[in-house]
């Protein structure tokens, strides 16, 4: 997977060498939508207001190939600047668990349904602020000395995914769904059986044929302004590989898995068979040299991922190497190395659901009272 570097500043993205003029059709675009949401008024400060800063956000949208699909830039509030009690209370929201929506589309293999994918443009936008906030103006777009008395959420302040998620909810409920007990960000609606799992912004619809899919997404349309993604093949890093023969749903992060190599500059490294030594024992031991935490912690995050996603096979060795986080030494990173390793020669190995016959092989750590440690 090509490693795109993205612009850090409003002005590295206009005067992008290649693709500098995307890049401002993107911020055109974002601003448009911010003003056509009515998402602030200008006005001038109140005395002993707080203000909260913003700042313009570049990324490149990939598809599961890992070629550009689209230009993204937005407009992010400074969210750590904010006063609890003063510019926000409650912030949690909830995000459907990986595995739910795997089993999600487990049982979508298994009968056949049908799996559509739509994002929700501006998501965040689409909702009310309730409490009082004051904003810088966006870098570029700075009319006299006024500032942003913020209308609608916005990306990065604190209450955001809070707010969006009450209205989407009220939506679905609305609309004939029910939240599972299991996970709050699973609707199923039991007249038509038709299932959605939202993470933030992105909607998984499943439905027993596409009348009722149809239904689901002119519903959304009329409600949000929406992208139709069609049938799922990529979310949230994970590739969705489906044979509607023989009823299958194979899930992966092979692109995922080749762009953490790279970032750890691993991509020519020499796989190897597993991802742990046989018999190895880690330890706290301060004989051996350190080595720099934020990288170790880095590297072993960018690994939960996979494991979380489609990799239960590195889970024993990610568990082993998580508990060195705090103070990691040369031999630690050494056993990260060698899970990437693993990966490298693994990299398109995934979880498949459905009919089909598959030989089950598993490990078992029967080592009890192992640690050295304690």
């Amino acid at each position: 997977m090509t490693i795109y570097e993205e612009p850090q500043t409003l002005q590295e993205a206009i005067n992008h060498p290649t693709h500098g003029k995307q890049w401002e059709e993107a911020i055109q675009y974002e601003y448009k939508s911010l003003i056509d949401n009515q998402t602030w008024k200008l006005v001038p400060l109140p005395e002993g207001r707080p203000i909260v800063g913003c700042k313009w956000i570049f990324r490149y949208k990939l598809g599961a190939d890992g070629t550009i699909q689209r230009f993204r830039a937005r407009l992010v509030a400074k969210g750590f600047t904010q006063t609890y009690g003063v510019d926000y209370n409650e912030t949690f929201a909830p995000v459907a668990k990986l595995p739910s929506l795997r089993l999600l589309l487990a049982i979508a293999a298994i009968e056949d349904l049908e799996i559509h994918q739509m994002d929700v443009s501006s998501a965040f936008l689409l909702a009310d602020l309730e409490e009082e906030i004051y904003m810088d103006q966006p870098e570029g777009y700075e009319k006299g000395n006024l500032v942003c008395r913020l209308q609608k959420s916005l990306y990065g302040l604190k209450q955001s995914p809070r707010v969006w998620n009450q209205k989407i909810h009220q939506f679905f409920i609305n609309n004939g769904f029910t939240q599972t007990n299991a996970d709050y960000s699973i609707y199923i609606n039991k007249v038509t059986e038709a299932m959605i799992g939202i993470w933030v912004d992105d909607l998984i619809l499943i439905g027993k044929n596409m009348d009722i899919i149809n239904d689901l997404k002119s519903r959304l349309n009329k409600a949000f302004e929406m992208k139709d993604l069609k049938d799922l093949t990529y979310f949230l890093g994970i590739q969705v590989r489906r044979n509607r023969q023989i009823r299958t749903i194979h899930l992966d992060q092979t692109q995922y898995i080749l762009k953490i190599l790279k970032r750890f500059k691993l991509q020519d490294s020499k796989p190897t068979g597993t991802p742990l030594e046989t018999g190895i024992k880690l330890t706290k031991s301060e004989d051996q040299e350190s080595f720099d935490p934020l990288k170790y912690q880095s590297a072993v995050g960018s690994l939960m991922y996979a494991m979380v996603g489609t990799r239960p096979d590195i889970a024993f060795a990610v568990a082993a190497v998580s508990q060195f986080n705090s103070n990691p030494n040369i031999i630690h990173w050494k056993v990260v190395k060698r899970i990437f390793r693993y990966l490298k020669g693994t990299a398109d190995f995934g979880i498949t659901y459905g009919n089909t016959k598959i030989k089950l092989e598993g490990y078992s750590d029967a080592d009890w009272g192992g640690n050295l440690d304690n």
